[in-house]
Parts: structure tokens; C-alpha cells; sequence
């Protein structure tokens, strides 16, 4: 296990019995089996080698899987560990995707733009990275004198891309496109009555910042709290100053227009594949490979009046987010609309983590 990247980074993989994790033995398998079924559906480059036989296994049973046979697969073919990381903390958060009022031009109504990928945004890695380039920024402006870094979100704000970069929708107010900015994906509700589903295609290669974070550092705590419906609020109440605390995060994404996508599947998440509500989660993508089997063992704040209950669950590594730093780092998606979105920005908590491996499989899967 020692080549595992969660030892390698330093943290500890513990060994576990089943019987051991608390809540396994009274989840529900099935939709975890379907999640990971998507998953395998996926291409092959995706997944560890490792999973292929597992995949195979689990093609072969098909849809029609009920509880006790998909926990029968999963502990038939993986082995639980213990995430310990070594600031000894886990912490689970959630997502959901959004749903609002846009246009495909703008209007009156709509003149906040959501940008698709510019033409000259690469990705930056070792192969091209300049030498002396700041290594926390991920992505840059391909330019005849090579790469630079790419407007920030006040650049972009103050018209950095304005006749360069064709925006993908328009929606009401920066507010509304920050929150789509964080979520990573949404559907539009356009003027004729159709829905325009968009998610991420890249960002401008800053690291992300927290505004919630900055904020409460500062002392800008507002009445309503840092959870999502609270700083929505603050931010409505006066723009201007939204927007700039808005541009302490210096990261920006631009979109993609996802076409065919049935209406009942969640978005695309980061494997390529339609995310699950309450059975897709988000990892830290240098410890965990896509399409892992996760469990996850918090309290969250879903009860009334946002007060704790036990959240036991088996869920399945489909997507990823560059707030999502940490082998014990967790992003539950929680689904789409605004009670998933209410619910989803609430939640924040301690964690356990447990990731099931194959049986049988290399170190570093």
C-alpha cells in the first residue's frame, strides 16, 4: 500500500473489516451500484486498471440489482480502508446544480455573461510550463511569445475578454453567475421555454480563494451566516460591493453547452459521466482515482433548523472541484434546483472516509 498516493503524500490507508464502518451494514447498495455502473460505462482511460475485471463483473449483472446483492458485489470485490490524513481532519461539503432564468443573448434582463473556453486557454503542465511560471497557476494564455497568465476574475470583470471571447449565456446579475461559477454547472430556463444545460470546460489557471473564508477573516459575517443562502443574500444587497469581494477569488470558469443530456441525469461531473444526486461525490483527483467507491460517515446539517443527522453512505468518485484539496476532502453532490442548492450550501462537517480498492489490485490504485 505504500505506494498508494495517500502514503506516498504522507497520510495513512488503515486497514478495515466491513463489519467495522459504522452505518455500512444499513445503507442502500442499489443506487451506489448504479452510480458505479456509470462509471465503468466511462472510457477506459479513466479508471485504474484494476477496476477493468471488476467493471466486467459488474456490467455483467446489469441494472436489475437489488440491495443485498449490490453490497454483495462491493464487498466481494474490494477491500475498505480508513482515510487518515495527516492533519487528522476530514471534511465533507456538498454541491447541487442550479437551475435559473438566462438567455442565449443579451437582453434587458440578462447581461451577465457566462464565457465559453477561450480559443487561446491551454492547460499548463510540466511538458510546457515556462520556466520561472508560478506553479499554482494551472492553465495560461497560449501568445506568440508563449505563455502568460490569463486575466484574473477582476481583469475579466472589467472587460479583459470583451470582443474576444464569445459568451456562452447570459443570466440576471454577477451574483447569479458567481454561484454557477462555484457549483461548476447549470441549467438555463431560456425565454421560449427550453432548458440550456452548460458545464465546465476550464478556468483561468488562478488557484481558487474562499470568499466565505476572506470574509469571516475579515470579520464579514453576515445576519443570515456564511452557508450559501447567506451570503447570497449579503452579496444582493449591495453589488458593488459583491462584486469585489467577489474578486478576492481570482479563479474564473468558463463553460460548455452539453446537448442531449435526458433531463433526469445529473450533470456531467469531472469522469465524464451524468452525476448522481446523494451517491456522486467530488475528490481531491492526486488521491483518488475516478470511479472509487467511497464512504463517507459525518453528521451534516440536514435536519430542521439545519440542526445534525447521521450521514452514512456509500458513494462513488465522479467528479472533482479546486476548492476539493485533500485525501479525507469531500464534495457531496446533492442535486439540482434551489432546495437541493438551499440544503447543499449548509452543509459543512467533520468526516470520516473510507475508500474501497480492488481486491487484488496494484498499490497505486
Amino acid at each position: 500500500m505504500s505506494a498508494h498516493p495517500i502514503v506516498a503524500a504522507g497520510h495513512r490507508l488503515i486497514p478495515v473489516a466491513f463489519r467495522d464502518i459504522p452505518g455500512f451494514a444499513d445503507d442502500r447498495f442499489g443506487p451506489a451500484f448504479t452510480a458505479f455502473l456509470r462509471s465503468c460505462g466511462q472510457a477506459r482511460q479513466t479508471r485504474p486498471e484494476s477496476f477493468d475485471a471488476v467493471c466486467l463483473r459488474a456490467l455483467a449483472a446489469g441494472t436489475a440489482v437489488d440491495d443485498a446483492a449490490a453490497r454483495t458485489f462491493f464487498e466481494a470485490e474490494f477491500l475498505p480502508h480508513r482515510v487518515e490524513p495527516s492533519d487528522g481532519a476530514g471534511l465533507v461539503t456538498a454541491y447541487y446544480e442550479p437551475v435559473v432564468p438566462g438567455s442565449r443573448v443579451p437582453t434587458a434582463r440578462f447581461r451577465e455573461p457566462l464565457y465559453r473556453l477561450p480559443d487561446d486557454l491551454v492547460p499548463v503542465n510540466d511538458a510546457n510550463r515556462p520556466e520561472g511560471w508560478d506553479e499554482s497557476l494551472s492553465w495560461g494564455r497560449r501568445t506568440e511569445a508563449g505563455l502568460e497568465p490569463f486575466p484574473t476574475r477582476a481583469e475579466i470583470d472589467a472587460g479583459a475578454l470583451d470582443g474576444v471571447v464569445e459568451p456562452l449565456a447570459y443570466v440576471e446579475d454577477a451574483v447569479e453567475a458567481f454561484f454557477i461559477h462555484i457549483q461548476g454547472s447549470t441549467r438555463i430556463a431560456l425565454p421560449d421555454g427550453s432548458t440550456m444545460r452548460i458545464g465546465f470546460a476550464g478556468k483561468n489557471g488562478w488557484p481558487y480563494t474562499s470568499v466565505g473564508r476572506y470574509m469571516q477573516d475579515n470579520g464579514l459575517v453576515p445576519p443570515q451566516g456564511l452557508s450559501m443562502d447567506g451570503l447570497r443574500a449579503f452579496f444582493r444587497e449591495d453589488l458593488a460591493r459583491a462584486r469585489s469581494l467577489m474578486q478576492v477569488n481570482r479563479s474564473y470558469i468558463f463553460f460548455r453547452e452539453i446537448a442531449g443530456l435526458d433531463l433526469e441525469l445529473g450533470p456531467i461531473g469531472g469522469e465524464g459521466v451524468p452525476l448522481t444526486a446523494g451517491r456522486s461525490v467530488a475528490v481531491d483527483t492526486a488521491f483518488h482515482r475516478y470511479g472509487t467507491p467511497v464512504f463517507v460517515d459525518a453528521a451534516i446539517q440536514t435536519g430542521p433548523e439545519r440542526s445534525l443527522e447521521p450521514f452514512r453512505r456509500l458513494m462513488i468518485a465522479q467528479d472533482t472541484g479546486s476548492a476539493i484539496r485533500g485525501p479525507a476532502r469531500l464534495d457531496l453532490f446533492w442535486g439540482t434546483g434551489a432546495e437541493a442548492g438551499s440544503v447543499a450550501g449548509g452543509i459543512k462537517a467533520p468526516a470520516d472516509v473510507y475508500v474501497l480498492l480492488p481486491r487484488g489490485g496494484r498499490p497505486g490504485d
